[in-house]
């Protein structure tokens, strides 16, 4: 497999970089003072498999070679290369989408930033305001249609699924959605999302998981592919922040 491809879901799982927690040149890291948002939205829509279309919410089934074998991989997911190693988990969720699917906010937040990658591609950050230690990203996303300044609600389209490392997967694209939550001293941290949900949508999305879970691996004729046993809850593998 690629070097490349083997980067899905799981590329941003060690960048141990130092940032600026508000975002302005001048500040280093204040004291904790706010609470997390609650998520309206996990980015994308997620529904029950259906054999008719092929299609799960949004999320497009193919026998196409990918990395874990997965479609969707779950926050701190352990690198299967470095099994040993626990600072080698993902830090981000990370799904397979067809190309042209709408990405949404995550959370009624104010746009902080909207950056190109090295991937060519963009990450949106949401947040309360400027100074908030929760920052909310819909990363490996093009086509943004927000801009540093506006606010947005939870579920509202911003931006479309990358087309990053289509090439390994024709038509399919790539979106991962994270909070990123930086320590004091300003090193970079995510926390599990789905931690998070709004209580409108927790239980619905808690359910969806697990049907796709469960509809993925009878797709592929493989039942070990996610170990639903060892979760702490749908989305997520552990509940300790990630540093990356």
């Amino acid at each position: 497999m690629n070097d490349s491809q083997n980067k899905i879901g799981i590329e941003n799982a060690q960048r141990n970089e130092t940032i600026d927690v508000n975002h302005e040149n001048d500040q280093s890291p204040k004291e904790e003072t706010d609470t997390p948002l609650l998520l309206k939205s996990i980015g994308f829509n997620l529904d029950y498999y259906d054999k008719k279309t092929n299609m799960a919410g949004d999320i497009r089934f193919t026998k196409d070679n990918l990395f874990h074998d997965q479609i969707w991989s779950d926050f701190g997911q352990q690198d299967i290369r470095s099994p040993n190693d626990p600072t080698k988990r993902n830090v981000q969720p990370t799904v397979i989408l067809p190309l042209g699917t709408k990405v949404y906010s995550l959370v009624d937040g104010e746009v902080i930033n909207v950056e190109k990658l090295y991937s060519n591609d963009y990450t949106i950050m949401v947040a309360r305001n400027r100074q908030s230690n929760y920052i909310y990203e819909t990363e490996h996303v093009i086509h943004p249609l927000v801009k540093v300044g506006d606010h947005v609600s939870g579920g509202e389209v911003i931006a479309e699924a990358s087309d990053h490392n289509s090439d390994y997967h024709p038509g399919l694209g790539i979106l991962e959605i994270g909070i990123l939550h930086p320590t004091k001293e300003g090193v970079a941290q995510h926390i599990c999302p789905f931690a998070y949900l709004d209580p409108s949508i927790k239980k619905d999305v808690e359910n969806k998981l697990n049907a796709l879970y469960a509809a993925w691996e009878s797709y592929q004729g493989n039942t070990t592919i996610y170990d639903e046993d060892h979760m702490v809850s749908p989305g997520c593998v552990i509940t300790d922040p990630v540093q990356g």
